[in-house]
This record gives structure tokens, C-alpha cells and sequence, in this order.
């Protein structure tokens, strides 16, 4: 399967009606697509984590538009969308003492996408290009 170190922007957002779409403009204005996004809303605050396509460096960015971030390394896992591939690849992760710490991801049409960080990314993707999901 597909497995591409890429990074992850964990971005912190004031939590209010419009801020999401003042975000995303940015995006939009500098021709830079979203390939994974996901939220943690917490009252006030919100850290939106979002991974790009061709994975630029969008520090200086953000920082330029007032937004604060951390930068990340994930692995972006491309796999086919069917019943017991999570369980496969979780299953070969496990197996090998790589620790999921964080996932999320989408299926559309045949392929998933799933963007996972680990605490041993290069063992991980070693052992995901190696895995044909049954």
C-alpha cells in the first residue's frame, strides 16, 4: 500500500462562526490544496490539524496571517476501501510494536485515506508499503 511521510499543521483557531472559512481562504488565496483536516474544539479554542497536497512548508504562511502552528511529521496511507483493512493494518502496526497515536482519514469510492501518527514513522511506513490487504 501507499504510506508518504507528509506534515501535519496543527493550527490554533479562535472558536467562532466564520473562522474556519477565514482559514481556508488563506489556503485558497496561495493555490495550496487541503488533502486531511480534522478539529479539536475545546469552549473558545480550536486546533484544527490539516495536511497539504506535496506537503510545502506552510510555516512562514501562517505565521505571515497571525495563526500559530506545529509542525508534525504523519504518514498519509492510501488503502483499499474495504471491511478489514483498518483491522490489518492496525493488526500489522501492532504486531511490530508501532503505536498508533493518532488517526483519521476518509474513504471515497475504492481508496482510503487515512493520515496516522506513530512512534516509529519510518519502521511504520516500512511496514505499510509491505502490506497487500487481503
Amino acid at each position: 500500500m501507499k504510506a508518504d511521510i507528509i506534515k501535519q499543521y496543527s493550527v490554533f483557531l479562535v472558536n467562532k462562526p466564520g473562522s474556519l472559512k477565514d482559514f481556508t481562504d488563506l489556503f485558497l488565496k496561495n493555490n495550496i490544496n487541503i488533502i486531511a483536516i480534522t478539529s479539536d474544539v475545546r469552549y473558545d479554542a480550536a486546533v484544527v490539524r490539516i495536511s497539504v497536497e506535496d506537503s510545502p512548508n506552510i510555516s512562514p504562511m501562517l505565521i505571515k496571517e497571525g495563526y500559530t502552528s506545529v509542525e508534525t511529521d504523519v504518514l498519509s496511507v492510501e488503502l483499499p476501501n474495504k471491511k478489514g483493512a483498518l483491522k490489518q493494518l492496525s493488526n500489522a502496526l501492532g504486531e511490530s510494536d508501532v503505536n498508533i497515536t493518532t488517526v483519521y482519514g476518509s474513504a471515497m469510492g475504492e481508496t482510503s485515506r487515512l493520515m496516522l501518527i506513530v512512534n516509529n514513522i519510518p519502521k511504520a511506513k516500512k511496514i505499510l508499503e509491505n502490506l497487500e490487504v487481503e
